[in-house]
């Protein structure tokens, strides 16, 4: 049984990188592989686990201080070696950061998580320590900071402590922490080169104009993953017949607030030493891709009337203002709402939503024979998500609560608490949803690039959605909007 282990070992003092340590890094490294031995033995899944480690150690590199942590501190490496035998993921944070390896010192980690408020101090702090005009600085503290704070979310989620909608709540936590930091970075060094942006109806009656950032899909739905995307929109309340910035190079503010989001999209994008903060996809704005990159709040709401089609209302559903000034944020929330009671053509809603389901059904679906496609495929989480909107947007009219909230649970039981949906239902959907999530969770950390899952593994839940489908949308329809 110890064969293997010795052979990974030999591997190691082989390599290229023992033979680049100097001669204090060898010592520690000599010191702390029989440790490494006796560690193993007391973990599941020993051979994977001492891979992993080795691996880590291997990217520490010339950095043997860490050699040094883990062989003068036995919790220090009981943690590693319990981590790398749990999860191929924190592994490969740890090795891809190894200043990851300062959070096994915190006794807090396997049992607890960061509340909202503790992570805005101690990003806080970070930035506090950064020089005020070193934007590369700025932005490797702010990667240092999110992959610190998503270890010790993923810690206590892999390890079974940490239920998965917490996880998605403290991951958008994070991310909204984050786009306000970036946000607060892009506007200082807008403002630096062209002044604040004013706006009135004449010279002597000016008023400041912000901008604010939405969020939509999983972001604005609190549903993040630790790998998602960032789909934002944003939106400026710059009006009247004077628009422009206050300062020496002073310019539109239409310039002003595109050249804004241009710098903030880069803050989040950029790669520095320690990766990215975010990919970032603009393409839900109105009208698409082609359309612009910031626009007015009330451009944006006179599309929402007139032009948005279904899916764009579903999508506006699924919206929430994430960063920007107060006001404008709640404004924007107050317009969401009135337009989703208002601007939704409910003649055609049912038509519309179950036609571009069909069609991202056989557009987007990625299973063979004997798989199926968790988002997807019939009786999927797309599915379970399409009817929530549609029974929010159909009755949003009569309950503007139906509209409130941006989640799709939340959503459903608030249906259930009108009675509009029989609570038996809203019970099967959310259990389904809940559980496709959980398995989406699983593939995403396991390094899975799709959706799939055996056809058999959710046999009875997917039939019990489609059945709530062909119902709802493929029946008629005895209740209707006003």
């Amino acid at each position: 049984m110890i064969e293997p282990f010795l052979r990974q070992l030999d591997q190691l003092r082989e390599g290229g990188y023992y033979r680049r340590l100097d001669e204090t890094g060898r010592r520690r490294l000599q010191v702390l592989l029989p440790r490494l031995l006796r560690a193993v033995a007391r973990v599941p899944n020993a051979e994977a686990a001492l891979s992993r480690v080795l691996h880590v150690i291997e990217r520490i590199g010339g950095r043997t201080v860490y050699l040094a942590l883990l062989n003068e501190n036995a919790v220090a490496r009981e943690r590693l070696f319990e981590l790398c035998a749990h999860s191929q993921f924190l592994s490969d944070q740890i090795a891809a950061f190894p200043l990851l390896l300062d959070e096994l010192l915190d006794d807090r980690l396997f049992d607890t998580t960061p509340t909202r408020a503790e992570l805005a101090v101690e990003l806080r702090n970070r930035m506090a320590n950064c020089a005020v005009d070193d934007t590369e600085e700025q932005v490797e503290a702010l990667r240092q900071f999110q992959r610190a704070a998503m270890f010790r979310i993923a810690v206590p989620d892999l390890t079974g402590r940490l239920p998965l909608m917490k996880v998605s709540d403290r991951l958008t936590d994070l991310a909204e922490l984050l786009v306000q930091a970036t946000l607060d970075l892009a506007w200082q060094q807008i403002v630096a080169r062209h002044g604040v942006p004013l706006c009135g109806p004449k010279d002597d009656a000016l008023r400041q104009a912000g901008m604010i950032v939405v969020a939509y899909g999983k972001f604005g739905g609190i549903e993040l993953g630790y790998g998602s995307d960032l789909d934002l929109v944003f939106l400026h309340d710059s009006s009247g017949e004077v628009q422009h910035t206050a300062g020496p190079h002073a310019v539109d503010n239409g310039v002003f607030f595109l050249r804004l989001v241009q710098r903030l999209v880069h803050l989040l994008t950029v790669h520095s030493a320690a990766g990215r903060l975010y990919e970032v996809d603009t393409r839900l704005r109105p009208s698409g891709k082609g359309g612009l990159l910031v626009q007015s709040i009330e451009g944006f709401a006179d599309y929402q009337r007139t032009d948005a089609w279904t899916w764009e209302h579903q999508a506006l559903l699924r919206s929430r203002a994430v960063a920007g000034g107060a006001d404008l944020r709640n404004r924007y929330e107050s317009l969401r709402v009135e337009l989703l009671r208002t601007a939704v053509r409910r003649p055609t809603l049912r038509e519309d939503v179950r036609s571009m389901r069909e069609r991202m059904r056989s557009e987007l679906s990625k299973s063979k024979a004997g798989e199926f496609d968790l988002k997807q495929d019939a009786g999927g989480i797309t599915d379970v998500e399409f009817l929530a909107q549609y029974w929010a947007l159909l009755w949003s009219t009569r309950y503007a609560e139906l509209v409130t909230f941006s989640d799709n649970i939340r959503q459903l039981e608030s249906l259930a608490s009108i009675c509009l949906v029989p609570q038996e239902t809203v019970d099967v959907l959310t259990a389904a949803y809940r559980a496709y999530r959980q398995r989406l969770h699983h593939l995403s950390l396991e390094g899975g690039d799709n959706n799939i899952a055996p056809a058999a593994e959710f046999e009875a839940t997917r039939d019990a959605v489609r059945a709530i489908w062909r119902q709802t949308m493929e029946t008629s329809l005895q209740s209707t909007s006003d």
